[in-house]
């Protein structure tokens, strides 16, 4: 199954609203930070994986 890379990113928006919720309850901005840091990284990294991968629609 071959997935676009726009959902892909869905993944580091998971951990970036989790980061916001976290943010709301528990007013600790170091966690804060390192969630949506997190959220980045993951989001980035899924999006450049899935954009780098070959999909098999080349002809050779």
């Amino acid at each position: 199954m071959i997935m676009r890379p726009r959902r892909a990113m869905l993944v580091g928006f998971v951990f970036g609203g989790l980061g916001l919720v976290y943010g709301l309850l528990s007013r600790d901005w170091v966690g804060v930070t390192l969630l949506l840091a997190l959220g980045v990284a993951t989001g980035l990294m899924s999006f450049v994986l899935m954009a780098a991968s070959p999909r098999g629609d080349e002809t050779e």
